[in-house]
């Protein structure tokens, strides 16, 4: 079981719904998208050595998607986050570059937390 913080209930409105914990499988990434700012953005949410972490879906080097609605954002293995327009490899705890074109750029990182059994992005 993940780690996730908890939020109150008055917090809700600051949360925006991703996918229940129990329907995110080790070794899977859930694509979802939300808005701020009025941009739109696409992320996605893995679980990882029991802990959940979501990252923008968006390769610091190559500007592509890490994972598409037809592939996860794991590589064959499920060791790592890839990269599939230039093969770079990023830690999944972290979203640090380990491998490939990008050494001194990361995934970018989103706040998470745990609410009635739901994944949140924390909003703000």
């Amino acid at each position: 079981m993940s780690a996730l913080p908890s939020v109150a209930a008055e917090n809700f409105a600051q949360c925006v719904p991703i996918i229940a914990s129990s329907e995110l499988t080790e070794g899977m990434s859930h694509l979802f998208t939300f808005v701020k700012d009025d941009e739109r953005y696409e992320a996605f949410v893995i679980r990882f050595g029991g802990q959940i972490r979501a990252y923008l879906n968006l390769c610091p080097h190559a500007g592509e998607p890490i994972a598409t609605k037809n592939q996860s954002a794991f590589n064959s293995d499920k060791r790592y986050l890839l990269c599939r327009e230039h093969f770079a490899l990023f830690d999944p705890d972290t979203g640090k570059c380990v491998s490939g074109p990008c050494p001194i750029a990361d995934l970018h990182k989103l706040s998470i937390v745990q609410l009635d059994g739901t994944i949140c992005l924390m909003m703000g």
